[in-house]
Parts: C-alpha cells; sequence; structure tokens
C-alpha cells in the first residue's frame, strides 16, 4: 500500500463529525480539485504492506483505547481498494467493536470494499473543483446498489455559494438516498472563508432538506 500518513486525531466533517478517529491517509489520487488542502498525498508517500499499516494502526488504537474509529482518506482511497478490504478484515479481526469509514471521490467502482466498511462517504465534486466533467463523473456502480449497502452511503458536496445548488441536486438524485444523508460543507481553509460560507451552506439546507458539514478542523487549526 502506497501511504501519505496515519495519525489520531477527531474527525472534522460529515456524518461522524467530533468522533475521535485513528485516520489513514493514503497516496495517490485522480484528481486535481483546485481547492484540495491535502495536495501532498496526490503522489508522495511511502510504500508499505498490510502487515505494517495493520501494525502501526493497532498500536494507535491500544494507546487511545477509547478510540474505535478508523478513518480511511486521501488522496483517493478506492485505488486501493483490494488492499483496504484485506486491512478492514484484520482490523475488525483483531477489534471487534471497531467501526471503519472511508472518504471517496466516486469516481472508482467501490467494488467489495462497501461490504466490509460501516460508512462510505462519497463526495462528489462538482464544477466548482476545476476539474472537467468526464474526470470526476461518478461510478455508476453507486447507484443500484441493494438497500443494505446503500445504507452505508452518505454523500458530501463541497459548496461555495449559491449557484452550486443545482448542481448539487443534480449529482444527489442520482443516488437516490434520503437528504438526511446528503451533506452540504462549506469550501474553506480559512476561518473567514468558513463564517462567509457557511451563512450559503445554512440557507442552502433549510431549503433542502439536506445537513450541514462544519469542518472543525478550519476551526481549531488542527489536522
Amino acid at each position: 500500500m502506497r501511504i501519505s500518513e496515519i495519525f489520531t486525531s477527531v474527525q472534522g466533517e460529515g456524518p461522524s463529525i467530533g468522533r475521535p478517529a485513528v485516520f489513514l491517509r493514503l497516496s495517490n489520487c485522480n484528481l486535481r480539485c483546485a481547492w484540495c488542502d491535502t495536495e501532498y498525498a496526490w503522489s508522495t508517500g511511502e510504500e508499505r504492506s498490510v502487515g505494517e499499516v495493520v501494525e502501526e494502526i493497532a498500536g494507535e488504537l491500544e494507546t487511545y483505547s477509547r478510540v474505535r474509529l478508523v478513518v480511511v482518506t486521501g488522496g483517493e482511497p478506492l485505488l486501493q481498494k483490494n488492499e483496504l478490504v484485506e486491512l478492514v478484515g484484520v482490523l475488525k479481526k483483531k477489534f471487534s467493536d471497531l467501526e471503519v469509514e472511508v472518504e471517496t471521490n466516486c469516481t472508482v467502482d467501490p467494488g467489495g470494499l462497501i461490504e466490509v466498511v460501516d460508512r462510505l462517504i462519497a463526495s462528489p465534486k462538482l464544477s466548482n473543483s476545476g476539474m472537467p466533467e468526464r474526470a470526476r463523473r461518478c461510478s455508476e456502480k453507486f447507484f443500484d446498489l441493494p438497500e443494505d449497502l446503500k445504507n452505508k452511503l452518505y454523500l458530501k458536496f463541497v459548496v461555495e455559494d449559491f449557484g452550486d445548488l443545482k448542481e448539487v441536486e443534480e449529482v444527489a438524485k442520482l443516488f437516490s438516498i434520503s437528504p438526511h444523508r446528503v451533506f452540504l460543507m462549506p469550501q474553506a481553509s480559512t476561518l473567514e472563508e468558513l463564517s462567509t460560507r457557511m451563512k450559503v451552506v445554512v440557507d442552502l439546507a433549510v431549503r433542502t432538506g439536506y445537513r450541514v458539514s462544519d469542518r472543525l478542523q478550519v476551526v481549531g487549526s488542527f489536522r
């Protein structure tokens, strides 16, 4: 596996916001979003075996014995989905109460990974990402999941202004999931941007029934 970093912190966004977690950041990404805040994970990283990665994550979970969430992020984690299936299986055998969620740009077929994780957080990229539509188009494998697997799926959209709403609704419709599993999150890397765009996001959420995600890592200046 190609690994960028492993660390313990608090999930800053999405359905598990506020929960302490061990983060596994994988390297390599098939997109180059204009506002990406983890460009260092696009191409750098260290090659490590699944066993080595399991050992380090297990060490974090043993050190922080009340943390029982692992968040796999990137980069684009689904580029290494086969290794992730193995890794998640081993971790869940070691820690029976462990939850695992994977963040993805949803351009890559999730394969069997969605069957072994607890949540798959799909973040479809809008035109505000600066990526052409053909590059950021979601894999159709996300659209026709059986109900038990669809219940593991959440959507998270990065929003800049009111003009993004039509695009959000068009993309969300493809997934056919409940509005309470759709999150709108401000595009922000500073507190000033977060404050300004949060007002837009709150207004859109009230109109649509979608949920709002903060960005605690921006609020608290932590990773």
